[in-house]
């Protein structure tokens, strides 16, 4: 499984294409770099792009949430509304749908931040909001999740 690190800004062109560093297209060791991706809404406004290896795993996980519960399907219904797989074209960019743009607030450029299994694009902005927000709960964020 590739490991997606660092954090990178991109300019968006006319056409919504932004590029995908070249280290975060690598696939695994002897295995064809990443060619396509499944690009999908994220979580605080991010957009989330997935290998088709990490999307298998997402998928996974949607298909044991129970169908007879009201929070599971309206859950599937609002994060797959616009998930698209998107390829790498010549110059390692991809294209971001105009409605995925419109859901991520994004404009001339965008925040590319590695996750480990994914990566998420944010609008600066937001990006700086959202991490502030978290910087200042940090010790107490700590505590509850590194139990």
């Amino acid at each position: 499984m590739s490991s997606f690190l660092g954090t990178e800004t991109y300019a968006i062109d006319h056409k919504g294409r932004v590029a995908i560093p070249a280290a975060m297209r690598r696939g695994e060791r002897g295995k064809k770099p990443i060619g396509t991706f499944v690009l999908a809404e994220g979580f605080e406004g991010c957009l989330a792009l997935y290998s088709e290896e990490e999307w298998t795993r997402v998928d996974q996980r949607l298909r044991r949430l129970p169908m007879g519960g009201r929070s599971g399907r309206a859950f599937q219904r609002a994060f797959l509304l616009d998930v698209v797989k998107v390829s790498v074209d010549a110059q390692g960019r991809i294209t971001i749908p105009s409605a995925l743009i419109a859901r991520a607030g994004l404009d001339k450029e965008a925040v590319l931040l590695g996750q480990r299994t994914h990566l998420e694009i944010w609008n600066p902005e937001r990006l700086h909001r959202v991490v502030g927000e978290a910087e200042a709960t940090f010790e107490d964020l700590a505590e509850d999740v590194m139990k």
